[in-house]
């Protein structure tokens, strides 16, 4: 037998198994534990994904499975220091552990519990424990919401000893958890965890009518706008205001695209209220794509030039902090508030005439930009110009859109491996746009200083350094590009587009 995880459906269950156990037993020793835990995940729910759960006991962190609660990584913090992100751990197998799953996402208090934990070892006439059983009270703090468990593990060589500990578990009718405790007594206090995602998540059908379609999709769009706008509005990390921007780019993108479902006045309209969410935002999210490669930026210089860089990132942190006081105070206004408004009262209304089924109509939009994508990689040469790249970078992210908002009309293999392929060109295209964007900024920024003292002379010199080394990286981005094009343009995968899309 292995280590079994059980329900115990009402508190006074557990006094039951208590007696019947007592009985069956010769020897029953308690112990019991009470604590505080703090569980912690981020945003879009990144360990619970991985399988993993954050906890916090007044100033240790523990790192464990999810499934059976087994501890990974272990780690003691000051408690009065916050721990938001993994950087903020002191080195350790935790501090590594998160950083490749967190990223750029910050740790939220998802919970406080108070644990009761009672652990029960089950003993033969000569006091050897044969069964060990443990029963965990999880009750979340200020709250009437309980959740019980037992776990039952047999110990090597007491084969019926188990057998009968498990006959007693079963005969209370206690049936095998499906899900970790934290996951039941979050989903039990109202909490869904791992439904948040800003992918493209609708299900169409090729008859559905194109104006309900785009009225699904624009609502999935504005459901991640509202879902991250507190995000932003705290400033708890970068990833609120990426998500809401790329949520705003794709409804644009949809309108765009797919023209003459909807009358021209509603999607004018909607660009309009859609911009203006763009524009406000934007500033703050610039520089955000800056000092989030400030690491980066520091190791592609010299080690005397590095004071330098992380100068122009304090420089950068304090437009930042300007930036996101505007950024506060615009979505404070009424243009911000009517922008919400009006894509609200689209996705709540229902479409006012019938319109063509979506499946042609999408074929058709996706076939389209396809072709464009593929006319004009094929004019790219070593000698074309860098607006070209442009160019295509944009017109790929088009296609993408496009395939993501009505992948549910195809085979999801097929259209898995379509992006797969796009994705690595748009790697590349978008690789050569940054860098490019990045020496422009560092050009302008080098204009401003003054070389008035050691410090602007440095900061002068470290920018400068840093412009040709990215200018170095573009031209081998630059290099790849025919490549990474001619991947996508093979004749298997323009006849997975043929045979999907065109019409």
């Amino acid at each position: 037998m292995k280590t079994c995880s059980y329900i115990i459906p009402a508190v006074e269950t557990i006094d039951s198994l208590r007696d019947r156990l007592h009985q069956a037993f010769s020897s029953v020793n308690e112990t019991v534990e009470t604590e505080t835990l703090e569980a912690f995940d981020t945003f879009d729910w990144r360990l619970y994904h991985k399988g993993w759960q954050l906890i916090r006991q007044a100033g240790q962190w523990t790192l464990s499975t999810l499934a059976t609660d087994q501890p990974m990584a272990r780690v003691d913090v000051n408690p009065a220091k916050p721990c938001r992100f993994h950087q903020d751990f002191p080195p350790s197998d935790l501090a590594e552990r998160l950083k490749p799953v967190l990223e750029m996402r910050a740790l939220v208090p998802l919970m406080t519990v108070r644990q009761e934990r009672l652990r029960v070892d089950l003993c033969n006439d000569d006091e050897k424990t044969v069964v060990r059983l443990r029963i965990d009270t999880l009750t979340l703090v200020h709250s009437p919401h309980v959740v019980c468990r037992l776990w039952l593990e047999p110990i090597r060589g007491y084969k019926a000893e188990a057998r009968t500990a498990l006959a007693i578990v079963t005969d209370l009718v206690l049936a095998e958890a499906t899900k970790p405790a934290l996951v039941a007594l979050a989903e039990a206090s109202g909490m869904s965890p791992g439904a948040y995602s800003s992918k493209v998540n609708v299900s169409l059908s090729p008859e559905m009518p194109a104006a309900d379609a785009l009225r699904r999709i624009m609502e999935n769009l504005v459901a991640v706008m509202h879902s991250n706008l507190a995000g932003v509005r705290e400033d708890i990390d970068s990833e609120f205001l990426h998500d809401l921007r790329v949520s705003v780019r794709r409804a644009r993108s949809l309108l765009g695209q797919v023209r003459g479902v909807l009358p021209e006045a509603t999607s004018g309209q909607l660009q309009q209220q859609l911009k203006t969410i763009g524009t406000i935002t934007g500033p703050v999210r610039d520089l955000d794509v800056y000092l989030l490669k400030e690491a980066a930026y520091v190791d592609r210089v010299p080690g005397f030039l590095q004071d330098g860089i992380k100068r122009l990132f304090q420089n950068l942190a304090r437009q930042r902090r300007t930036a996101r006081n505007r950024l506060r105070k615009a979505m404070d206004t009424p243009a911000f508030a009517a922008a919400l408004a009006a894509l609200d009262a689209f996705v709540a209304a229902e479409p006012v005439a019938e319109t063509a089924p979506i499946g042609p109509i999408a074929s058709a939009a996706i076939w389209k930009r396809y072709r464009r994508v593929v006319k004009r990689g094929r004019r790219i040469t070593d000698a074309s110009a860098p607006e070209r790249l442009h160019e295509l970078r944009i017109t790929c992210k088009k296609l993408r859109y496009l395939l993501e908002f009505f992948a549910s009309l195809y085979p999801a293999g097929t259209i898995k491996e379509l992006v797969r392929q796009l994705k690595q060109l748009q790697e590349n295209l978008g690789d050569f746009n940054d860098l490019s964007v990045q020496q422009e900024f560092l050009r302008q920024h080098l204009d401003t200083i003054r070389p008035a003292s050691p410090q602007a002379v440095m900061l002068a010199a470290a920018t400068g350094g840093l412009i040709t080394r990215l200018a170095m990286d573009q031209e081998g981005v630059r290099a790849r590009f025919l490549e990474v094009f001619a991947a996508f343009d093979a004749p298997a995968n323009r006849e997975r587009f043929k045979s999907l899309f065109a019409v």
